[in-house]
């Protein structure tokens, strides 16, 4: 429930575009069952662990996504609004690091580097497709250049199993087709904006808690399997048809009314 609860506190303010108060996001989680003590009590740890930054005084203050934190937002966003280019020529990229022996750092270069589609064949030793590019070099460069170590480019001579079995492509797919079917179920009998809202927080964090397992690799490893690009366009359909409404319920909760395709503050 506190991992939910923090996906929800993020999501909101993804969705805001804006720093928001703490009474502001009580209002906009109520909804959602979380209490005005849950909200704050998440937001001071949040805010301590680094995934909030909080700025103005105690009392005022605004939350907003830290640096760290938006660039896992952006990297779902890319994922779910990309169309990539199907030319791959083959090559992967081997990354050789060596840690650092600090278990709670080791843990946090590990996690980046899962989200980012490397996967370990060693202790220190992550592979990944060279593609998409020049996307799959930055990240590289940016590794091996914040931890001791150096990088590889080229193709597989040889190996004891397919590079794809460390995705488990497979298993991936099939979650994702478990997820399209529930997408599709979540449009039913949704009339009122706050309904409206409060199911698209609830898509939302589902689709982006399960997208940022999607490694990013090129058509030609996935083969024939579509789980993940029918869970996509299921979800730009859902967003097609709630995000009108669930907006509604978000700008009256902030007191925003629209004026000439712009929004404003009511006072």
């Amino acid at each position: 429930m506190k991992k939910q609860s923090r996906t929800i506190i993020l999501g909101i303010l993804v969705l805001a575009g804006r720093r928001l108060t703490a009474a502001q996001l009580t209002r906009l989680t109520a909804p959602l069952g979380l209490s005005a003590s849950n909200v704050k009590s998440h937001l001071t740890r949040m805010t301590r662990e680094g995934s909030l930054r909080r700025a103005g005084p105690r009392r005022l203050s605004t939350y907003r996504p830290s640096p760290s934190q938006m660039q896992v937002v952006e990297g779902i966003q890319t994922r779910l609004t990309e169309a990539p280019d199907s030319a791959w020529d083959g090559a992967w990229l081997l990354l050789a690091l060596r840690l650092p022996q600090d278990r709670t750092d080791r843990k946090r270069w590990r996690a980046s580097l899962w989200f980012d589609g490397f996967r370990p064949i060693s202790s220190d030793v992550f592979v990944r497709p060279a593609w998409p590019l020049p996307w799959a070099e930055r990240r590289t460069h940016y590794y091996s250049t914040r931890i001791p170590g150096f990088c590889l480019r080229g193709d597989v001579i040889s190996a004891a199993v397919a590079l794809t079995e460390i995705y488990d492509l497979d298993g991936l797919d099939s979650e994702a087709r478990g997820l399209r079917a529930w997408i599709r179920r979540r449009t039913a009998a949704i009339g009122s904006p706050r309904a409206a809202f409060v199911e698209r927080i609830a898509v939302g964090g589902r689709i982006a808690r399960f997208i940022g397992h999607d490694p990013r690799l090129p058509p030609a490893l996935w083969g024939k399997r579509r789980g993940m690009r029918d869970a996509v366009a299921a979800f730009h359909k859902f967003e097609k048809q709630i995000a009108p409404r669930a907006q509604r319920f978000l700008d009256d909760a902030l007191g925003i009314r629209p004026t000439r395709g712009k929004t404003t503050r009511r006072d």
